[in-house]
């Protein structure tokens, strides 16, 4: 009784680091399970089996590049054009995926994989698939780009590997720029989510014993044991285990299901998800401003809007744990809370039954399609707002399917549906607000910070986004919000004091450099990095130097250990940190421009701006390289030439409203008065709240005598 007992209820979270055949003796309809699911498949090596993929000497042409897929004697195999433009055949090592779309990885050098950029479209022909296409369709990408297939941002090893395979080590050395990857299983198996417990299986095969402590696990888990009821009278259910809902299954799937920065090397599915990871907030443009999803973000940052996970709904409350299916099919997966009487009816969704408008997930999770045929469902479960889509831009399901209506017809006949709603939440158009720095948000953030039913990842954006509308009292509830119970609020706050003097950064944010969690410590120690008082020697900086480490296989972590450099007084090593960071990835735009500032800084401006010039003339050029070099041309005396470069800076990237007031203060001190004037008006349509604009405009409108439009601008700037 006791084994039976243990291999369902402990083993769920204790399986030992086997082979799957070996959890197969005791576990067979879980390991049945599994094997249909998208983990079992996540990856695989090429083989007639595997390989769903036409590869009969089909040739596929995306702009320029070139592909034909072959089958040989030595495998499947495919000739594509290198870095060089030269056609390069390599073998197909793996295959990434099955369905809605399979992906292909080649061995290229250095024991790197890198993915293919042609997919096979795994769905039925009847629905457009059984075809290759290109995961970028839209876009020419030539090799340097970085998002040419042989650039960093696809390689496998560093971007995909650890949460499509399990006990993957990426081993990749940072001096040699080599991988030596390795895993366990080629796929995700058993104990990619269950910890690794050797004493539950050797005690399984050793007389029927039973793991020392077992019982201990078993009562805990015992008590923690309950369902989601719905009590009579009650129209969505509630939790009738003993206390809070415990979770820990959803420390194991946020690993892979978000968006993240690794902190080690591999997943340990015993450790948590914040002791392994950096976690991403809902910034722009991730999500949109309501927080829906924009890019692709996976599933963790929008589950944590939920006010299902708020309640203790976890992922296997409606997917099964090792299949991954839905509980139920269609409605019945909601019903299974949601009383069916009050919302599985037209009097709730408004749609004739069995229509696509009377599906719970095509209103409250509606899809965002990725890599072309990927659709993904947003897991917020959000109320349809197009009143908050015509303040914010953002979409919402109501006109996503009804394309031929406007925002104001869908938000006029919800209003008609549902009079008198008390879903009027205004944290969209707050955090839209503070995204754009308009000073009006700043008692509404003060007022979604400090409410504390509102999710903590959204609380905890909204913290960051103090910054740009910052005020003293904003400024005072992020210090206070360094001591939250949340470790999502904590980061959020060191984020909100970059507004602060770096020495009073210093004396707020250094507690945090001994956090219970690893994620706080390290954004701990990146914010001080450059205060000079630092004490370089706490282990948060080291956890710091070690993370950074674990991404220098790619452009950002190779900066970040430059960062590591310069703060030590060491420029020979910045300076080779950001030309290997370049050599890996060409079209890293930071790092160039922090390399052309290193060498002017030590008397090599020639040899910058020769860097910088050559790299403007590169096709979809950052508007940052464009910036730095018409500041190295005004520097050098070329001041034409300078101008034209500034320009181009505003185009290439028309966002930043530094790179508008440079232009526009060199156009004015160029002889072209009239043409900053009309540009600073211009700008502060799409900046309008950004204060150095305002000051530049005041200026322009003073030295031109324009008083009715310099006291337009003084009103603006007093409201800031």
């Amino acid at each position: 009784m006791h084994r039976i007992l243990i291999a369902i209820i402990i083993g769920l979270f204790s399986l030992p680091l086997l082979a799957d055949d070996t959890c197969r003796t005791c576990h067979i309809d879980q390991y049945g399970g599994w094997q249909i699911s998208h983990h079992a498949q996540a990856m695989a090596t090429a083989t007639e089996e595997s390989v769903l993929g036409d590869f009969s000497g089909v040739t596929i042409d995306h702009h320029s590049q070139t592909a034909i897929f072959l089958k040989t004697e030595d495998g499947f195999q495919v000739a594509i054009k290198d870095k060089d433009g030269k056609a390069v055949t390599y073998s197909i090592s793996y295959t990434f995926g099955v369905t809605p779309l399979q992906q292909y990885l080649v061995k290229t050098d250095k024991g790197k994989y890198q993915v293919l950029p042609f997919a096979w479209d795994s769905r039925d022909e009847s629905k457009g698939g059984q075809r290759w296409f290109h995961i970028y369709p839209d876009e020419y990408l030539p090799a340097g780009d970085r998002l040419h297939w042989q650039q960093p941002l696809q390689n496998w090893n560093g971007m995909c590997a650890d949460c499509h395979s399990t006990g993957l080590k990426r081993n990749y050395n940072e001096k040699r720029d080599v991988f030596k990857t390795s895993f366990s299983k080629v796929n995700i198996s058993c104990s990619s989510c269950h910890v690794d417990a050797s004493a539950h299986a050797s005690a399984q095969n050793t007389m029927g014993k039973n793991p020392p402590g077992w019982k201990d696990d078993l009562m805990s888990y015992l008590n923690d044991m309950g369902g989601f009821t719905l009590k009579e009278g009650a129209h969505t259910a509630t939790w009738s285990g003993k206390g809070q809902r415990r979770r820990p299954e959803m420390e194991v799937c946020s690993a892979c299901h978000s968006l993240r920065s690794p902190l080690r090397d591999g997943i340990d599915p015993s450790k948590k998800f914040m002791d392994q990871f950096s976690p991403t907030l809902l910034d722009d443009p991730l999500y949109f401003a309501d927080g829906q999803i924009k890019e692709e973000v996976y599933v963790w940052g929008s589950f944590l809007q939920s006010k299902m996970y708020q309640k203790g709904v976890s992922c296997f409350d409606c997917h099964d744990s090792h299949s991954l299916k839905l509980k139920a099919e269609g409605n019945g997966v909601c019903t299974q809370c949601h009383s069916a009487p009050v919302f599985d009816t037209p009097k709730h969704h408004k749609h004739k039954t069995n229509t696509k408008g009377a599906m719970c997930v095509n209103c409250h999770m509606p899809e965002r399609s990725f890599m072309v045929v990927d659709p993904r469902r947003d897991h917020s479960f959000k109320i349809p707002r197009p009143d908050i889509s015509i303040q914010t831009g953002s979409p919402n399901a109501c006109t996503t399917c009804h394309t031929d209506q406007s925002n104001s017809w869908a938000a006029k006949q919800l209003n008609h549906w549902f009079p008198g709603s008390k879903h009027r939440n205004k944290n969209a158009v707050t955090v839209h607000k503070a995204r754009r720095g308009n000073p009006s948000a700043r008692r509404q953030l003060h007022t979604l910070i400090n409410d504390d039913n509102i999710a903590a990842i959204t609380r905890a954006t909204a913290l960051s986004l103090i910054p740009r509308v910052a005020d003293r009292n904003l400024i005072n509830l992020a210090i206070g919000k360094l001591n939250d119970p949340s470790a999502l609020l904590r980061i959020g706050a060191i984020r909100a004091l970059a507004v602060l003097p770096p020495e009073n950064q210093h004396t707020l944010i250094s507690p945090l450099l001994d956090d219970e969690f690893k994620a706080v410590r390290v954004e701990a120690a990146r914010t001080l990095l450059s205060v000079p008082s630092a004490d370089l020697t706490k282990a948060a900086f080291t956890e710091l130097l070690q993370a950074d480490r674990i991404s220098s296989w790619r452009g950002e972590g190779r900066m970040n250990l430059s960062q590591h450099a310069v703060r030590r007084g060491d420029m020979d090593e910045a300076e080779r940190q950001y030309r290997q960071s370049l050599k890996q990835d060409p079209s890293f735009a930071p790092a160039l421009v922090n390399l052309a500032e290193l060498l002017r800084q030590t008397g090599r401006e020639n040899e910058a701006v020769g860097m910088l010039a050559k790299a403007s003339t590169v096709k979809n050029v950052d508007g940052a390289i464009l910036h730095s070099y018409g500041l190295a041309l005004i520097r050098s005396g070329d001041r034409a030439q300078a101008l034209i470069q500034l320009e181009r800076a505003t185009k290439a990237d028309r966002n930043n409203a530094r790179y508008v007031y440079v232009y526009l203060v060199a156009l004015n001190s160029m002889g072209q008065p009239d043409k900053a004037y009309r540009g600073v008006k211009a700008a502060l349509r799409r900046h309008r709240f950004d204060p150095v604009l305002l000051q530049l405009a005041r200026s322009f409108a003073a030295e031109r005598g324009d008083t009715v439009y310099q006291r337009q601008i003084e009103t603006r700037i007093s409201k800031l």
